[in-house]
């Protein structure tokens, strides 16, 4: 009898080790919360070797110490948050071994402090911690206090209580990865916004240095310093619109100023400010201005969306082709549009073209600026939509897209 117990012993505790990361894996596999899981998981171990309270501590490589973050018991609201040196403690020895440590009888050994029962009134009769590590890593320390019914743990809890902190080690180490990734994706997404901003300061700012260096000749006569100046001024005004539009669309604050705008010549400056860029990149530039006359506009605003459209559209046109801005009167509304001859949007990014950091491949952008252009459409009491087509989509019909914003011509909803 005595030569078939050891087998069957060793049996029942890995159908015991099986259960157990059975039911862990069950909560890591179901809960994406990781505060949320490692409770259940310090539950868990509590169910598996029928203890009285449990705790975990996590490691904190910065300071070399250990945090405890999550406590249940009678004790669980006085340890929670209590931190202790690598080295000192039950838990310090279980996370320097990297083994489980058994305690039979706290009170005689030296390396527990009984402060905090002293304060809580709790007894604590014995302790079973083990390491919660992932390969070679320090996570960090699950463990657990009094056996319920029974004088002191096993060796079988200590195994048991192993697969419980592996599963609590694979818990902790998802998370972090999840975090690190989220975090790359910000510092991207910054990275692009970065960039994107950069891009388009660099135009304006390199005007305002060229016509400050030209304002340096004394022989200049008057009229073209302030000629200069003003443009200076124009291009340092617009540096500043730019800057607080990014503001205002991360605060969800779109303000607009609308004025009455004759139309006609408003396009005529930003065909203006657009040719020389437009056709370094062998792109032709027309404009059908069926309607030149007054609208009621936020001129700066809706100028920023104009020119993002139109860079947008030029980037569509890698081998060169036509832009055309184009002009008229709907009904009660004017509809402004863009258009080019370039490779159009794909279906499937189409629902998504207006959404934030939605981007087409760009090298630089965020995908901020048709966001933003929609939001600045929708506050003049308008609408923005696109007409699209890649090549061969439509038999017969080339490839390009056209921005179609639609304005009410009174500016009442504006107002």
């Amino acid at each position: 009898m005595s030569s078939s117990a050891g087998p069957q012993r060793e049996t029942e505790v890995l159908r015991l080790q099986v259960e157990t990361f059975y039911q862990v894996n069950r909560f890591i596999s179901s809960i994406d919360n990781l505060e949320d899981l490692l409770t259940l998981i310090m539950q868990e171990a509590e169910a598996a070797v029928e203890a009285e309270a449990s705790c975990i501590a996590l490691y904190d490589q910065e300071d070399n110490r250990l945090h405890i973050k999550f406590a249940s018991g009678e004790e669980s609201e006085s340890v929670r948050h209590l931190s202790q040196a690598i080295e000192q403690g039950i838990l310090g020895a279980a996370a320097s071994t990297n083994t489980f440590v058994l305690v039979e009888d706290v009170q005689n050994d030296r390396r527990w402090d009984p402060t905090n029962d002293r304060r809580t009134g709790f007894t604590t009769r014995s302790i079973l911690a083990t390491p919660i590590k992932r390969r070679d890593e320090r996570l960090g320390v699950l463990e657990v206090i009094n056996k319920r019914g029974g004088p002191r743990f096993t060796e079988t809890d200590g195994r048991l209580l192993e697969v419980v902190a592996n599963q609590a080690a694979i818990a902790i180490e998802n998370a972090r990865l999840v975090e690190r990734m989220v975090q790359s994706e910000q510092l991207s997404v910054i990275g692009r916004m970065a960039s994107s901003i950069i891009h388009d300061l660099k135009k304006p700012m390199s005007v305002i240095r060229g016509f400050a260096e030209l304002l340096a000749n004394p022989d200049m006569d008057a009229a073209r310093r302030q000629t200069f100046s003003d443009l200076i001024l124009e291009d340092v005004d617009r540096f500043l619109a730019m800057t607080q539009e990014l503001l205002d669309y991360s605060r969800g604050n779109i303000s607009l100023q609308p004025q009455e705008v004759q139309v006609g010549q408003w396009l005529d400056r930003i065909v203006e400010f657009l040719r020389e860029d437009v056709e370094a990149s062998n792109v032709s530039l027309i404009t059908e201005l069926a309607h030149r006359g007054l609208v009621h506009i936020d001129a700066d605003r809706l100028r920023r969306v104009v020119i993002n459209i139109a860079g947008n559209a030029t980037d569509a046109m890698p081998k060169g082709g036509t832009l055309t801005i184009s002009s008229r009167v709907l009904g009660d509304s004017w509809e402004l549009a863009v258009t080019d001859t370039g490779t159009g949007i794909p279906e499937d990014l189409r629902p998504r073209i207006f959404e934030p950091f939605v981007t087409l491949g760009k090298e630089h952008g965020t995908g901020l600026g048709l966001a933003i252009a929609r939001e600045i459409v929708r506050g003049h009491g308008g609408d923005i939509r696109i007409v699209t087509r890649t090549e061969g989509e439509e038999e017969g019909q080339p490839s390009g897209s056209t921005f179609v914003i639609t304005l009410p011509l009174s500016g009442i909803a504006a107002e």
